[in-house]
């Protein structure tokens, strides 16, 4: 079954039909070029006086940056309110398979990441952390923009941001997005036990231990590259709310660790984290757990000594991990939490504590990216103040290969070889997890379908579903021609993600409107109405939408987990 799409009101015949192509502009037009290379580095500072409570008001007069103790200029300086509280706003409420991209929430000057580590994270404490998300976003209220990630032997992604708690709450809940995971690179208890009970044991445990730690580190890095990588399309402050156990140390060394390919992922992560303004949020996942010695496996009827001394080892670690986590907070601007149980309160406390801050950006006057860390001073005259921003950066080209324009790059190069002299202009929207952009308004209602009595095997074994767009007239730059009509052409993509950010398919169309009196009157209130058809595998996806508007110039895009549409063979059981 060719997938098309078509034009569906109760007045079909009125319609015109779309043509399932990308826009072609003027061959004879240049090709445009832009390259800007930037040197600027940008500070984002969160000050509060001795209580705790943001100061509000400063100037950039009160500032002074230095870089490696040397005062810098600063060139660009913005105070970040916060979006007041919203008055509550009576949402239209639609039947479960209709989603509209509308948010009655401004653009907050900062976003958020919960992300679950499973890497780091002993299973029991794996549980725990995804408890007390749940409970956080079972309470929020909705216009905290926020995504959610876990961290296993690859990034996971679960929900893109949102300013609706109950959309991350219900991605979150879904057991198709979380699943337990084994932490095979943490030392197993064990592993622990023998080394204590055999000594001879020990030198060959911390060798495995040793080679297992570098393994865990490089792949934590890769996945925090990758984190970065999604986040570099979005503008303002990012806040990481990391849960994890162990925090690597490797953040800690200032980029010499002995390890040569270590080294190098570590100024890689920190150039990545920094370039997108990501601030770092590590909670202790294991809260205020008792030792290992006093858990129901571990009791003195097994056969394990509690002489204190294993707890002195064990309480030695923990308080090892949490002052590296405190290290890591302060160095990129965030804050470490540990020593409780209240991970809901430590999300909450997060989102509302990093609302209220100052943005400075100067161009260092050692132009040199020779590698070396560079350290950040920032200081307020006139007062007493607790300041929280990135201490330092790595020298290194921020242009770094596997970052999100890369990819679109790619993605642009890709769809040129394939049609000469086509454009996409969606193509920088339509990234998994992006913020839904609102310039044009529209909604999608999505039902399943069977497949074709004529399709193949393969597509027959498929989910299958009929999408239903409904575009805002009002948000649309339509020409009226002498003949009365309203002309203009639409492009609407259709884009179906794996939770690793992959593209299962895609569906790129031109809808060519020439519409009549009679039917503009119906699309003033019913929105103008499109038609899609998709056959997605069986498994859990994610469907993102877009549509652009060639007279206006202007973008809407949505995205929706196809996990919240039941597909009708599940629907027919």
């Amino acid at each position: 079954m060719s997938r098309t799409l078509a034009c569906c009101v109760a007045l079909m015949s009125l319609a015109a039909p779309l043509l399932a192509q990308t826009a072609t502009p003027d061959a004879n037009a240049p090709a445009p070029s832009l390259q800007i290379n930037s040197r600027a580095v940008l500070v984002d500072v969160i000050v509060t006086d001795r209580n705790g409570k943001p100061v509000t008001g400063l100037k950039k007069d009160a500032f002074t940056v230095t870089e490696q103790g040397k005062p810098q200029a600063i060139s660009f300086f913005e105070e970040h309110t916060g979006a007041p509280a919203a008055a509550p706003i009576e949402m239209p409420k639609f039947p479960p398979d209709v989603f509209s991209n509308f948010s009655p929430f401004p653009q907050p000057p900062a976003v958020n990441v919960l992300l679950l580590d499973s890497l780091n994270t002993r299973m029991e404490s794996q549980s725990n952390v995804h408890s007390q998300a749940m409970k956080f976003l079972k309470s929020a209220k909705p216009g905290t923009r926020s995504a959610i990630f876990t961290m296993g032997l690859a990034l996971h992604f679960i929900q893109g941001f949102n300013d609706d708690p109950a959309v991350l709450a219900a991605a979150l809940s879904n057991k198709k997005n979380i699943e337990v995971e084994n932490p095979v690179m943490l030392k197993s208890q064990a592993e622990e036990n023998a080394e204590a009970m055999v000594p001879s044991m020990a030198g060959f445990l911390a060798e495995i231990d040793e080679a297992r730690s570098i393994d865990r580190e490089l792949r934590t890095l890769a996945n925090l590259q990758r984190l970065a990588a999604f986040l570099q399309g979005f503008p303002g402050r990012k806040n990481i709310i990391w849960f994890t156990e162990k925090a690597p140390g490797a953040f800690l060394t200032g980029g010499v660790t002995g390890n040569p390919a270590l080294d190098d992922e570590l100024k890689k992560t920190n150039a990545m984290l920094g370039a997108v303004r990501a601030a770092l949020y590590p909670v202790d996942a294991s809260g205020t757990s008792n030792y290992a010695s006093y858990t129901a496996e571990n009791n003195p009827k097994a056969g394990v000594s509690t002489d204190g001394k294993a707890n002195r080892g064990e309480g030695e670690d923990r308080d090892h991990d949490q002052h590296n986590a405190q290290i890591l907070a302060e160095q990129s601007g965030g804050r470490a939490f540990a020593n409780t149980n209240g991970l809901s309160d430590v999300i909450d406390k997060v989102t509302s504590e990093s609302a209220h801050f100052y943005t400075l950006s100067y161009v260092p006057s050692n132009a040199k990216m020779d590698g070396v860390f560079r350290k950040i001073g920032v200081k307020i005259a006139g007062g007493s103040y607790n300041l929280s921003y990135r201490r330092g950066y790595f020298a290194v080209d921020t242009g770094l290969p596997g970052n999100s324009m890369d990819v679109r790059n790619q993605k642009a190069q890709k769809l040129a070889a394939q049609n000469p002299g086509a454009v996409d202009p969606l193509l920088p929207f339509m990234d998994l997890g992006m913020p839904q952009s609102e310039q044009i308004l529209y909604k999608v209602r999505i039902l399943p379908s069977v497949a074709g009595e004529n399709e193949p095997a393969e597509k027959k074994n498929k989910n299958h579903y009929k999408v239903d767009f409904a575009i805002d007239l009002k948000d649309l730059d339509l020409k009226l021609d002498k003949n009365g009509l309203h002309n203009g052409a639409l492009n609407v993509s259709l884009i179906v993600y794996d939770l690793y950010g992959n593209i299962i398919s895609r569906e790129d169309h031109v809808a060519e409107l020439s519409i009549k009196p009679d039917a503009y009157a119906v699309f003033e209130s019913t929105g103008v109405q499109l038609h899609a058809e998709l056959a997605v595998p069986k498994g859990n996806y994610w469907l993102r939408t877009g549509v652009y508007d060639q007279g206006s110039r202007k973008v809407g895009t949505m995205e929706v987990a196809l996990s919240s549409v039941v597909p009708l063979q599940a629907s027919a059981k």
